[in-house]
């Protein structure tokens, strides 16, 4: 492997999964984070938001980010960053107060999504959406590999689920993935809505 496929990033850890395309908002008060986004600001630089296992281990993929928006106060900063492309992370470092990893991009395998596998995660995603959070129907995206992702953004499941679909390197697992936990949960709120 050429040393060019590797990239040396600053790490945000945070308690929320990031997916490519999807926005996060996250509130800081620790003042290396802080510096680390200021200075990722200033440099217009992407860093990677990764999670960490519960015994304290980051977990393995995480995804690169920018900053979109920014607001600093005397004790936090308020960031909304999206996030750009999963990374496998292959180790990592203190650097000073920082963490930086040396990671590779993670890229999904190109299988083929056959259209009613994209069809059924459209309308459980709208349905569920819908029931849930009252939005807008049409926020859901029409592409497999972007659906997948809103999926796994937006429909409310556990840190440990959310982190194992970022892991899942093709949109056809993922989608079928999200279906069933999908299924569960709109069986769990009809039936809690129909007594």
């Amino acid at each position: 492997m050429a040393s060019r496929d590797l990239l040396t990033l600053p790490l945000l850890v945070v308690p929320h999964v990031l997916f490519p395309g999807s926005r996060l908002q996250l509130t800081l008060t620790q003042p290396e984070s802080i510096e680390l986004l200021e200075d990722v600001i200033q440099r217009d630089s992407t860093f990677v938001v990764i999670s960490e296992k519960p015994n304290q281990e980051l977990f393995p993929v995480g995804t690169t980010a920018r900053v979109v928006e920014s607001l600093r106060d005397a004790t936090a900063m308020t960031i909304t960053v999206v996030g750009v492309q999963r990374v496998s992370l292959l180790s990592y470092r203190h650097q000073g107060a920082r963490l930086v990893g040396q990671c590779r991009y993670a890229v999904d395998q190109d299988d083929a999504v056959p259209p009613p596998l994209t069809e059924e995660a459209w309308a459980l995603g709208s349905e569920l959406f819908g029931a849930v959070a009252h939005g807008d129907r049409r926020a859901l995206p029409q592409n497999a590999t972007g659906l997948s992702y809103w999926i796994a953004a937006h429909v409310p499941l556990a840190l440990a689920v959310r982190q194992e679909l970022l892991e899942i390197s093709s949109t056809r697992a993922r989608l079928a993935k999200e279906i069933s936990l999908m299924r569960t949960l709109l069986d769990g709120f009809r039936a809690e809505h129909s007594g």
